[in-house]
């Protein structure tokens, strides 16, 4: 399955098969394997980190739990100070974890987790 999604381009805004910016992404992974809702965010510009922020908090207030111990499903929130800057989704991959992301630089790709945790060094878990 995560070939799929490997083959979603990244398009700012997107939601959909046809292109998803970060959020997009994990909001389609959250609710196909685990059939989890999350709220869309659709509206807010990727660059807009502030509204990013805002929304992150806003989510995380309203439907999800803290976690120290990243697992198959959890959202894993980038982090610069108080500013949210990128989300992606921790999935068990080939026997391990990793975490399935998007950006503008590099589209859809998948990495480990302690490669992902290299490449961010704040990051907060949620389930």
């Amino acid at each position: 399955m995560i070939e799929d999604w490997l083959k979603i381009p990244y398009v700012d805004y997107g939601r959909s098969r046809l292109g998803c910016d970060c959020w997009g992404l994990v909001r389609m992974v959250r609710h196909e394997l685990f059939g989890h809702e999350l709220p869309s965010f659709g509206l807010i510009a990727p660059d807009n980190k502030r509204a990013l922020t805002k929304a992150a908090n806003t989510v995380i207030s309203e439907n999800l739990t803290p976690t120290t111990t990243p697992k198959h499903g959890t959202i894993a929130t980038v982090w610069r100070g108080v500013v949210c800057t990128h989300v992606g989704i921790v999935l068990l991959i080939d026997g391990r974890l990793a975490v399935l992301e998007t950006n503008k630089g590099s589209g859809p790709r998948w990495m480990r987790l302690g490669d992902f945790q290299k490449i961010h060094p704040i990051i907060k878990y949620y389930d």
